[in-house]
């Protein structure tokens, strides 16, 4: 019997899923599905067993998987922990459920193949817990080596965008100086330990790092630009897998390095540029008319208000920014869902072909809005339990916060209120065809989710608190 360790099977999963999507191309409806199933079904079972249970076999095939075990190569440790655990799952179920709607709704021939490398560079990413240096002074250069990468799913086929592609790359390549700089000054701190300057200095230049990796305003315009020109689906596992690992570097780096939590600088900067983020996201969504770009300026209010909780200290911050974000997933994967029906129905999102579309598609329509309008906390919306505690918890401590938040809030609902009145009026285009079974039966598995989670948001206690557990 032969043991296999995790980091192995899956990148062995994950090319053998590249290789099917390439060369089985002529059957990519039925290969996309099949990948896509496979992907989450192992995400969800390595949620589900335990780090510590004995080794698993695999079905038809005589080999035992290692939960525990890692591989080493080039000075590089990879291997599944207990912390890293939920960001290799948010990766292997995002990739599964983009190649599962891509089945539906097509996002280019070049997207299977090089959405999974991309995914498989995350996970990789993620998988590190030893290296030359620490994962957390790698991290930018990294990331800036797969949002490189990421130009091949989100443009290839789409002439004159190139400018997008290179908005959403410079965050990360802004920050690898300054992260290298930090990383300098902490290796010569053992040889002059009574030197403070070395360890204020290091602080001071990973936090400007974080802080550029995270992309708040004025680094914002690559989510609005992609959410205009590019594939809706492709478009949200880019935007979304880059924003799981920013997160956890930032949580990686706070736990290994206290000093940056008790900069007032950082705080100080990082609480005024997410403040800012996520009211431009408000103000600009409320004079969107492009139903991408309007997506992705709610994407991007959702994101600062994320933002603003990092800098809290108090035991509430780390559960909410957890739930957030969670929640954003569900919301922008479904609201991806509907939109990217409705591209393929009417050929593109210029809004002077939407009017009436809501007539001919009203599951699409109903699936978009509703994942959109739950990145604002709208009720009854999978967002509105988290941006409500949101703003119970920052009207504890400056209430001015929490009411910036509502009236951004607000902007992001009166985009898509026009929105509404876009789709819902005259039909434009007589010719455009009607929802096809396979959208209908995806569009409302996402308003299904979607709603669920409005009406019983408990139902993320369980993976919120094993997720806390892994960064405790």
């Amino acid at each position: 019997m032969i043991q296999l360790a995790l980091p192995s099977f899956l990148f062995s999963l994950l090319l053998l899923s590249i290789l099917s999507s390439y060369f089985l191309r002529i059957w990519e409806r039925g290969v996309l599905l099949a990948n896509g199933v496979a992907l989450s079904l192992v995400g969800v079972l390595l949620w589900r067993f335990p780090l510590d249970a004995t080794s698993l076999a695999i079905p038809f095939i005589p080999a035992e998987l290692n939960l525990r075990a890692g591989i080493w190569q080039f000075g590089f440790r990879l291997q599944l922990t207990q912390t890293n655990e939920p960001i290799v799952v948010i990766a292997l179920i995002l990739l599964g459920s983009g190649m599962v709607l891509a089945a539906a709704a097509s996002q280019g021939r070049v997207f299977p193949p090089s959405m999974l490398l991309v995914g498989a560079g995350y996970i990789g990413m993620a998988l590190v817990t030893d290296a030359p240096i620490s994962p957390v002074f790698l991290a930018p250069a990294m990331l800036a080596i797969l949002m490189t990468v990421s130009v091949f799913p989100i443009q290839v086929g789409i002439p004159g965008e190139a400018m997008s592609s290179l908005r959403a790359i410079l965050p990360p390549i802004l920050a690898t100086p300054f992260v290298l700089l930090a990383a300098w000054n902490m290796e010569q701190l053992p040889l002059n330990p009574q030197d403070i300057r070395l360890a204020a200095a290091g602080a001071q230049l990973l936090g400007v790092g974080l802080l550029l990796l995270l992309a708040p305003v004025p680094l914002h315009s690559a989510q609005p630009q992609l959410a205009e020109s590019s594939p809706p689906i492709a478009m949200a596992l880019a935007i979304l897998l880059y924003q799981s690992l920013a997160l956890y570097i930032f949580y990686l780096a706070t736990s290994s390095f206290p000093l940056l939590l008790d900069s007032n600088v950082f705080n100080v900067w990082l609480t005024s540029t997410a403040a800012i983020t996520l009211v431009w996201g408000g103000v600009a969504a409320a004079a969107a008319s492009h139903p991408g770009r309007l997506l992705g300026y709610a994407m991007l209010h959702d994101w600062g208000l994320i933002l603003l909780l990092l800098t809290g200290t108090d035991e509430r911050s780390r559960p909410l920014v957890i739930s957030l974000f969670a929640l954003r997933i569900l919301s922008t994967m479904s609201a991806a869902t509907g939109l990217a029906q409705i591209r393929q129905a009417a050929g593109s999102l210029n809004p002077d072909h939407l009017h009436g579309v809501g007539a001919r598609l009203p599951w699409s329509t109903a699936a978009f809005l509703l994942g959109s309008l739950g990145l604002a906390g709208f009720p009854l919306t999978a967002g509105f339990s988290g941006h409500w505690s949101a703003i119970q918890a920052l009207a504890e401590g400056d209430w001015r916060f929490a009411a910036v938040v509502l009236v951004a809030s607000a902007s992001v609902i009166l985009g898509f209120v026009r929105m509404v009145g876009i789709f819902f009026g005259p039909l434009s285009n007589p010719l455009l065809p009607r929802e096809r079974p396979i959208g209908v039966v995806f569009a409302v598995i996402a308003i299904v989710l979607v709603t669920s989670m409005a009406i019983a948001p408990q139902l993320f206690e369980g993976p919120i608190a094993k997720t806390l557990l892994a960064f405790d």
